[in-house]
């Protein structure tokens, strides 16, 4: 049977709606916790600073005459608002506006409600309420004929330029959710890429390196460290000559991967090493050089430290590799992994044993709704920190 999707429309969801959104979460992701225990450290992740004053937001779709109460929607999503920086030749063409940038997460389809067209639709509509359609001459009307009146757009949103996602089930699914029946202008996976090497088992001593002093990063300490990274970012992008975007790791969303590790996560008992930094000069932007990382224990896999940001020259990258696997080694972890690793870094890399291929999941992809052609907009500093 066809599905009717001018009767469908997308919707806030309420506390009681969230609370089956993350029932269904659990049944898909649980990964060993109980639902007490999933509970809880979705609560606590949601509490951190990513996702407060408003900045996340749960989505479900339903049937336009209850989807304000019913607790039977066919499927859900999450939002992340984000801070966004811009090239300097696409923030000119934005007219003055400051655009936003959004983070998608957790599309959740119950089994009953799958190969119906159902996520799809939610997806089609989500770049309705997120998306600023004044930034594009071509930006697709909304097709009432086919899909009925559009949702009403909550206030806060419809600011985007850019919106990306992390696919869980290949390139094709999302690149085909397009902005209206357009095919194909979905979200466009972009640099899938990992590097991967396993921690050597000898011990090496850091402290003292020839490149200066290696610190260890704690919770408190790494913060500064991302607000002085933020401020290269926005420089070094807006110095760009070709059209490009990134996320900042500051302002909380390089602390989120490391947030969704919850009771799996380091503790100040264990060390409270979150990453490690040298700066050769005390408030000196320019010679910032770090690495921050957060954990996955090996619950589908080998136990793993993911290198969420990392900043370094070909000098300084080396050392900040062994303090990754220094750290690793304390925390009983087989392999480091990084995304997207500089491009002048990679021979290095596979020097020190890395391995360099497109990942098989958590394909970053995003959707543009800026002016310009999408296939010549890069997304960079494409790294683990804002997935």
């Amino acid at each position: 049977m066809t599905t009717d999707f001018s009767k469908l429309s997308l919707f806030i969801a309420d506390n009681e709606q969230i609370g089956v959104h993350i029932q269904r979460a659990f049944e898909q992701w649980g990964r060993g916790l109980s639902l007490e225990e999933f509970v809880k450290r979705d609560k606590a992740f949601h509490g951190l600073q990513h996702a407060t004053d408003g900045k996340h937001t749960v989505w479900i779709l339903a049937l336009r005459e209850n989807g304000h109460s019913t607790l039977d929607f066919f499927c859900s999503c999450e939002t992340y608002q984000r801070e966004v920086t811009l090239s300097e030749g696409v923030l000119q063409s934005c007219n003055g506006k400051v655009p936003l940038g959004y983070g998608i997460a957790s599309v959740i389809t119950p089994p009953k409600n799958r190969s119906k067209g159902y996520a799809k639709h939610m997806m089609r509509l989500l770049h309705y309420l997120l998306a600023d359609p004044t930034l594009s001459q071509t930006f697709p009307s909304f097709p009432i004929d086919q899909w009925g009146a559009p949702p009403a757009i909550p206030e806060g949103f419809g600011k985007a330029i850019v919106s990306v996602l992390h696919s869980d089930v290949g390139e094709k699914f999302y690149r085909a959710c397009g902005i209206g029946f357009g095919a194909g202008d979905g979200w466009t996976v972009r640099g899938p890429i990992g590097t991967i090497w396993k921690v050597p088992k000898r011990q090496v001593i850091l402290m003292n390196s020839e490149l200066g002093n290696i610190r260890w990063l704690t919770k408190e300490d790494q913060e500064g460290v991302w607000d002085e990274d933020a401020l290269l970012i926005q420089k070094e992008i807006r110095e760009a000559t070709t059209p490009c975007f990134s996320f900042l790791p500051n302002n909380g969303v390089a602390e989120s991967p490391q947030g969704w590790g919850l009771f799996y996560s380091p503790t100040e008992s264990e060390g409270d090493i979150w990453g490690a930094a040298r700066i050769e000069e005390e408030g000196s932007h320019s010679n910032l050089a770090f690495a921050t990382w957060c954990l996955d224990p090996g619950r589908e896999g080998p136990g793993t430290m993911l290198i969420t940001r990392l900043r370094a020259t070909s000098e300084q990258f080396p050392i900040l590799l062994d303090a990754a696997f220094e750290a690793a080694r304390r925390f009983g972890l087989e392999q480091v992994e990084i995304w997207n690793l500089e491009r002048s870094l990679v021979d290095i890399g596979r020097k020190l044993g890395g391995e360099t291929s497109e990942r098989e999941d958590c394909l970053s992809s995003f959707a543009w709704y800026g002016s310009g052609n999408k296939e010549e907009v890069e997304w960079r500093y494409n790294e683990k920190f804002c997935w």
